[in-house]
């Protein structure tokens, strides 16, 4: 039997290479481009998605400057290893911001559908935007833009530690949204001294007397309860009628005085703290009377005023007052000059707004005011 003693063709490229451009090859049969590039001695290779000279030319070019702004010892970082790298150059933050970002963390991987170990490289805006249109369906959109800005933060660091070359987040259509306008409820002078009747009065409790002094403490010095719950008699200078706090958001001394309304109460303190009193024995044994606070408005049937509700109590007393917001910001630990006295306080002070504001037109024309 005689065999054909010429050797069968070989089978013609895939691909073919594209002369006087390094990296740029066509498909034999659709025609489309795909790029190619040796990093670091491995081959990466990428479809250009056109068969359009000119448009694959300037696509290679893109790709080829994007893998030179990605290391590729981290390129195959997952997004749970994002989330710990993020958790761990903010640890530096406050609690509460830790908290954030850890909530924004389980909340998105318990959504994310491909898993945890999804890489970032891989993560596409529509993803973002899919994630975010259902998180804008069930919180405030204070809170959307916090979750939003952990997103950001975390893919801004993808990008400075080169994992990725740019950031998905960049063409995310709806980056925040406009804050909801806040409806303070502040309790007026008599809401909040009916409050404190409540509590005291409470039936069953033990802790009755010690929440209401809490309480009645905040509303009267104008403090945060962290700043009252750490308040120690040694902070209290008696002789210079002043009060010495740390505000624990910013950690900035500042010093609030002892208002006339307020001698009472701790006069009442001191002679329960009995004698002698430590420097650093502090006022309360509480740190919170939330929940004695919730009760008793739920009784008097009042609005749900929270403890920073009767804080914001005084703050409007003292306004209303004519107290300079100099001052009151001075007093607040605040080191803005009053701007946020301005910008926060003064748009709504209560259900006697009105009132008061007759009362200062009034002054226009020197004639005296009397409520109806």
């Amino acid at each position: 039997m005689l065999h054909d003693s010429k050797a069968s063709p070989s089978p013609a490229p895939e691909f073919l290479k594209v002369p006087g451009i390094p990296g740029l090859y066509r498909n034999a049969r659709s025609g489309l481009y795909l790029g190619v590039k040796r990093v670091q001695g491995k081959r990466k290779e990428r479809s250009l998605k056109t068969n359009d000279r000119k448009i694959a030319e300037r696509r290679l070019k893109a790709w080829i400057d994007e893998l030179g702004r990605v290391d590729s010892s981290v390129e195959k970082t997952t997004l749970e290893d994002l989330f710990k790298r993020l958790l761990a150059v903010d640890a530096g933050k406050s609690a509460s911001s830790i908290d954030i970002i850890e909530g924004v963390r389980n909340d998105f991987l318990g959504w994310w559908p491909y898993g945890s170990k999804f890489q970032v490289r891989n993560v596409r805006p529509s993803h973002l935007e899919e994630w975010l249109a259902i998180l804008g369906n069930r919180v405030s959109n204070s809170s959307y833009n916090r979750y939003a800005g952990v997103l950001k933060q975390a893919f801004e660091l993808a990008v400075k530690d080169r994992m990725i070359a740019s950031s998905p987040f960049d063409l995310v259509k709806t980056k925040s949204k406009r804050p909801s306008p806040v409806k303070r409820q502040i309790p007026t002078i008599e809401q909040f001294e009916a409050i404190i009747r409540e509590v005291r009065a409470a039936p069953f409790t033990i802790h009755a007397q010690t929440s209401a002094d809490f309480l009645e403490f905040l509303g009267l010095a104008g403090v945060g309860q962290a700043e009252a719950s750490s308040l120690c008699w040694g902070d209290i200078d008696f002789e210079r009628g002043q009060m010495t706090f740390r505000r624990h958001k910013t950690d900035i001394q500042f010093f609030v005085p002892i208002y006339e309304h307020l001698k009472p109460l701790l006069d009442k303190l001191l002679q329960k703290a009995g004698s002698p009193v430590s420097a650093r024995q502090r006022l309360f044994k509480i740190k919170d009377a939330n929940c004695a606070l919730t009760n008793a408005c739920r009784r008097l049937k009042l609005p749900h005023f929270s403890q920073r509700n009767l804080r914001q109590c005084l703050i409007r007393r003292l306004w209303q007052a004519g107290i300079d917001r100099k001052l009151i910001a001075k007093w607040q630990g605040h080191q803005d000059g009053g701007q946020l006295i301005l910008d926060t306080y003064t748009e709504v002070f209560g259900s006697d707004d009105a009132d008061y504001e007759r009362q200062q037109l009034a002054k226009l024309s020197g004639t005296k005011h009397t409520a109806p």
